[in-house]
């Protein structure tokens, strides 16, 4: 076990025994030959744990700098791709696929339109589209190439109407790699290399690797179904599919991808950014929701909800290899677990369970730190804004300073709300303030004051809220 945090973490060192207990009993109960965990805080990899051997011919434990084949997160960069496409112009993500890969016109409209397979739709798992190709390909471990792929694109089917349920579908995203080659120009694992994994010094991650021949690679393992051995798996490669889960990668690298999900503002407009701060936004956007609301899917990231907490993620299986990533973007914390046997329970429930070991412990320190340090001072010029409002119909609001933050809050005297709860935003103007959050997103609250200087009231949203001075 390995603490890197080049910065003070108490929460992380208050999280640590109970994380690292989770750890020992799941490497211990799910039998792989080798289990890579990170811990990435905001803009590193603050802890690594591994445990096992990722070659059981040799006596060495996974270090972070270990290769895996994390299959299906491999569907995070191809819709990277996309996006990054879309922002220059080259494709939308309304687009038919049809438009770029004019073959598919020819697939089968079984349950659905062929020209309602559009972009978007293939990236969130809501095409209809089969989830593979009409091909041989699991069972043999022998997946199609791309000559292949396209001449049996007249027997794959929409089998389902679009927008109708999710539908995982490597297929869907094997075909988006071929959409990223053809509007780049490029081979979609040199387009994905070049363009995001090399810009974001991700350069141990690569697409094509014998593990045999990579002294860095773990070895992949197969489950006996009758006892407690375990085969080495089948090295295949994807073929026309690499775009749903040929990357290989390690904890040290993926913890790069983790943390480019918690960029904004400044620190996003460098070219290792990869993804300007809107389209992170828009990447990370549920796009579809289970009717009880527990978790989704957006552009490529699956999301989990547990209690108020919303946890992105994805996660991987090929023979041999599994694996899932998940981050909490309040938090701006990640997990990457990595394991070198498939079929494997568990890791999604195990990064999640990290997550929550992180944001408890959090919790914990910022209640302790409030108790101990006194709280910011309310600054002069915003004092004169603060107090309760009262709009027509008699609709309460009151402006707030609390933890550092001009605040738009609910009144306590009633429980309605309209404009409340949001953020207010000081521009050069002191009569105007941006609303963020809320109701009134991105407009003007207009204040009024004066001759004295004195608040009479603001506008917004086309309501007028007048202060109540106290009588």
């Amino acid at each position: 076990m390995t603490l890197r945090a080049t910065r003070p973490d108490p929460a992380l060192h208050q999280a640590l025994p109970e994380i690292t207990q989770r750890l020992t009993r799941a490497a211990a109960e799910q039998h792989a030959p080798a289990l890579a965990v990170g811990i990435v805080r905001d803009q590193e990899l603050a802890w690594f744990a591994g445990y096992g051997r990722p070659r059981l011919d040799l006596d060495q434990s996974p270090t972070a700098d270990t290769l895996f084949r994390v299959a299906s997160i491999t569907k995070t960069f191809t819709v990277a791709a996309l996006l990054q496409l879309r922002d220059a112009g080259r494709l939308s993500l309304d687009d038919p696929l049809q438009r770029h890969l004019p073959e598919f016109a020819a697939a089968q409209e079984r349950g659905g339109p062929v020209a309602g397979v559009t972009l978007a739709r293939l990236a969130s798992h809501h095409s209809g589209l089969a989830t593979e190709a009409p091909l041989p390909s699991w069972d043999g471990f022998n997946f199609p190439t791309r000559e292949a792929l396209l001449a049996a694109l007249p027997r794959v089917e929409v089998t389902i109407p679009q927008d109708s349920a999710f539908k995982y579908s490597n297929l869907a995203f094997g075909l988006l790699g071929e959409v990223v080659a053809r509007v780049s120009g490029r081979p979609y694992a040199e387009y994905v290399l070049t363009e995001i994994l090399e810009p974001l010094g991700m350069t141990a991650s690569v697409f094509d690797l014998a593990a045999a021949n990579n002294p860095y690679c773990a070895i992949g393992y197969m489950p006996d179904l009758f006892q407690d051995a375990v085969a080495p798996a089948p090295i295949a490669h994807l073929g026309a599919l690499e775009a749903c889960g040929q990357l290989h990668s390690t904890t040290a690298d993926l913890a790069k991808w983790i943390s480019l999900q918690f960029r904004s503002g400044a620190s996003n407009a460098t070219p290792a950014a990869i993804l300007q701060p809107a389209t992170l936004e828009e990447f990370h956007r549920p796009r579809y929701l289970e009717p009880d609301w527990s978790s989704g899917y957006c552009l490529g990231w699956r999301v989990t909800r547990i209690g108020n907490r919303v946890y992105h993620g994805h996660g991987g299986g090929l023979p041999g290899f599994a694996s899932y990533i998940a981050f909490s973007k309040t938090g701006r914390s990640g997990v990457i677990c990595l394991a070198n046997m498939w079929p494997h329970p568990g890791l999604l429930n195990l990064a999640t369970d990290v997550l929550e070991s992180l944001h408890k412990a959090d919790v914990a320190t910022r209640s302790a730190g409030c108790a101990s340090s006194p709280p910011p001072q309310t600054p002069a010029h915003f004092r004169r804004l603060l107090g309760l409002y009262q709009a027509a119909l008699g609709i309460p609001a009151q402006i707030e300073f609390k933890g550092g933050l001009l605040r738009l809050a609910k009144s306590p005297l009633a429980d309605y709300v309209l404009h409340a709860p949001a953020l207010l935003e000081q521009t050069s103007d002191p009569t105007l303030f941006v609303v963020r959050g809320g109701r009134c997103s991105g407009e003007r609250a207009e204040f009024e004051f004066d001759a004295a200087g004195a608040v009479l009231g603001f506008k917004l949203g086309g309501f007028v809220y007048r202060k109540l001075e106290p009588r």
